[in-house]
């Protein structure tokens, strides 16, 4: 524990730690509870028109009906055991979401790797499959990015989604007068100090590290969703928390912090996997598959009622009372009586860097001939399809998925509680954040709008996680503040919630620092199946794009074309406004109507081309067109037009070309006419390439090179 931080706590407590609360406060006190670097940043975010922001999740509301999402972060795991660490991750997000009496009905995965860590690579994948699948809830999106900065410190970001009907959602503060109820697997030594593991830079030795990895049961989560929907649909079921890090101590400080009553523990009263287990492994145990509930006595028999008949072991381990401390006891006697006020309230740091480091504004300006900058982009695994990894994940179970994956920029899921669509996405872009923190985190939050927008969704709100390094490194803290303002810059700006959130810090090692990475998670809503949008373009249609028309002196740093062709991710990156953003948007909602658009998709990642290429290779039709407007360019010039990624642009396919560039004329939409789609080959400005041959590269450049 650091020596600063103990002599706070101390002074607090006006009196030294026993040697349980020395524990108790290295995981409260930890940077994964306790936020001990980011909490003052992240009051600047915005939480109107968000459903219970505070709570183990937060949502929007459809209707009658709450929508809950969160992302949650498992990178330290994952480095050490990839298959445990993916698994566990999503089965701590699925209980943030079910703690509030909500059904889980999607997954999403963020995931960043060096591609030259195979192990890591199928462990996480393996991980998500395994688990995901077998607990029955569909795995719909997400991302999947390579660099080298990630190089033994994988980034395994996952997000959670869950409905329930807004009356019946139950929060987390106790309240006086209640019997506290365990419920799930055997409390043992795995994942002990995981909390504190978390919060600390990754050392070489991973072997030892292991202990502080949990171990995940899907199938006894299924029936642990069932159980708990079943106890919290109980009245005098007043609070529930899962046991996610920190185990019992963090649930039950919490629970009783937040309802402001003193919570007892006796600890002999609990099931537990391993005799022998201290006050300390018991308290910090992180057994998955564990929750914790606040009952009034006259409804105990009834919750272990119903834990007998989904055969789970459950225990009635204290109670609740008026006031303020956090008593520990065994076998009769008091181990611990400490102050929640203190637990639970940890020292925060104000974060004032003194600089901001500049990055390189120089552009990449090299040679490379078109033709073999195209075969070489498709088959980059990150611009690559992404076909190897969710083929392994069930996105259809539960029959809510109504879009699979990469044929729109949005899952698409059926309310059919409400007769209408949720939209959700997910995204991060960490060479943007890595030259400009503030524009990237802006550019990643529109990354995410677009991606809804172009799917036929109107946004709702968002969460988030913030993936950093050390925070006692200046240049990681200078990065942070900048990322988080310009995150809660752009969301007031659109008046989108952040509900929901989670930081990671100390993503790095002796010799690796991973690229300041902020990713978003955005939740929709579409009215009915007609006004979807897919990024598929038929037969004979005609592509338009509309937006931000590329120039020889646009911004694109960050593109991914300078990455595979030229190693280099420097220069400036493009920025739009929140004028120009609205009007596509009512644009293409506006054409959907009038059944001017038929697919859609963002320009994002590849340019213009990259983005025709994906939604060509999805609808598998050729293209004859022109994309350069017909001037003597030089290579160089040709691959920032076709390739650079700038913001504020998509493209659309439509059957009616004239009536299309008469509505878009009249409105004022600025639009560059590309094309038709027809035939088996890519045909653009003089060059030619076989239809059938880029999308066997594009889709199978992963499993060449794994299988």
């Amino acid at each position: 524990m650091d020596k600063f931080i103990e002599k706070e706590i101390e002074k607090r407590l006006k009196r030294k730690m026993s040697e349980l609360e020395r524990h108790i406060f290295s995981a409260m006190w930890s940077e994964h509870c306790g936020y001990l670097h980011s909490k003052n940043e992240l009051k600047k975010f915005n939480k109107n028109n968000a459903l219970f922001p505070y709570e183990n999740s937060g949502g929007v509301k459809i209707g009658d009906w709450g929508i809950f999402f969160k992302t949650e972060s498992h990178n330290h795991p994952c480095a050490i055991e990839p298959y445990q660490g993916a698994a566990t991750g999503i089965g701590g997000i699925i209980r943030d979401i079910l703690a509030l009496n909500a059904r889980p009905v999607a997954l999403l995965n963020s995931l960043k790797f060096s591609f030259s860590q195979r192990h890591l690579i199928e462990g996480v994948t393996r991980g998500i499959s395994d688990y995901g699948n077998s607990c029955g809830i569909a795995d719909v999106g997400g991302e999947v990015i390579f660099d080298d900065s990630y190089y033994g410190v994988p980034l395994v970001n996952v997000m959670a989604l869950g409905i329930a009907p807004v009356k019946k959602v139950k929060l987390s503060a106790a309240k006086e007068n209640c019997v506290i109820v365990l419920l799930g697997s055997s409390t043992g030594l795995d994942g002990v100090g995981g909390a504190a593991f978390a919060s600390k830079e990754l050392g070489e030795n991973r072997s030892e590290e292991k202990i502080h990895v949990q171990i995940g049961d899907p199938f006894v989560k299924k029936k642990l969703i069932e159980a708990t929907l079943e106890i919290l649909d109980l009245d005098d079921v007043v609070a529930c928390q899962d046991c996610g890090a920190a185990g019992l101590l963090s649930s039950t400080s919490e629970m009783a912090y937040k309802g402001k009553c003193s919570i007892e523990l006796e600890l002999d009263k609990l099931h537990l996997a391993k005799k022998n287990m201290s006050a300390a492994q018991i308290l910090l145990s992180e057994t998955q598959e564990r929750m914790v509930f606040a009952v009034k006595k006259e409804s105990v028999k009834k919750v272990f009622e119903i834990a007998d008949k989904y055969e789970f072991e459950v225990s009635q381990i204290g109670k609740t009372y008026l006031g303020d401390d956090y008593i520990v006891k065994k076998d009769g006697k008091i181990l611990s009586k400490t102050p929640l006020g203190v637990i639970c309230n940890p020292y925060v740091y104000n974060l004032y860097p003194k600089k901001f480091k500049e990055r390189p504004k120089k552009e990449c300006c090299g040679e490379f001939d078109v033709i073999k900058a195209v075969n070489k982009i498709v088959s980059n695994p990150e611009f690559a399809s992404k076909r190897w990894f969710y083929e392994q994940w069930d996105y259809a179970v539960g029959g809510r998925t109504f879009v699979p994956p990469e044929k729109s920029g949005a899952a698409a899921l059926k309310l059919f509680e409400n007769d209408c669509f949720i939209g959700v996405c997910m995204d991060s872009k960490p060479r943007f954040c890595a030259l400009n923190p503030y524009i990237g985190a802006k550019s990643t939050f529109l990354e995410s709008y677009r991606n809804l927008i172009s799917s036929g969704f109107e946004p709702l709100g968002l969460t988030n996680c913030l993936n950093f390094a050390n925070p006692k490194d200046e240049d990681v803290r200078a990065d942070f503040v900048q990322a988080v303002q310009g995150l809660a810059d752009v969301s007031k700006e659109y008046n989108l919630p952040v509900v929901s959130g989670n930081v990671s810090f100390y993503n790095e090692t002796s010799t690796t620092k991973i690229f300041p990475t902020v990713t978003i998670g955005m939740v929709g809503y579409c009215k009915s199946e007609e006004e979807l949008i897919q990024a598929v373009f038929n037969k004979d249609e005609h592509v338009f794009l509309i937006g931000e028309k590329i120039q020889l002196n646009s911004n694109v740093g960050a593109s991914l074309y300078q990455k595979v062709l030229f190693d280099f991710i420097g220069g400036e990156i493009s920025s739009t406004d929140y004028s120009l953003e609205i009007k596509l948007k009512n644009a293409i909602f506006e054409m959907r109507k009038k059944t001017l658009l038929s697919g859609a998709i963002d320009v994002s990642k590849g340019g213009v081309l990259g983005t025709l290429l994906c939604a060509l290779f999805n609808s598998d039709i050729g293209f004859c067109g022109n994309l350069l407007d017909g001037k003597g360019y030089s290579n160089s010039q040709k691959l920032k037009l076709l390739f650079g990624e700038i913001e504020g642009r998509y493209l659309f396919s439509t059957k009616c070309r004239l009536s299309t560039q008469e509505y878009l004329t009249k409105n004022n939409i600025p639009f560059v006419y590309l094309g038709i789609c027809v035939g088996d080959k890519i045909e653009f400005d003089g060059y030619e390439f076989c239809l059938k041959e880029l999308k066997n590269k594009y889709f199978n450049a992963i499993s060449n090179r794994f299988d």
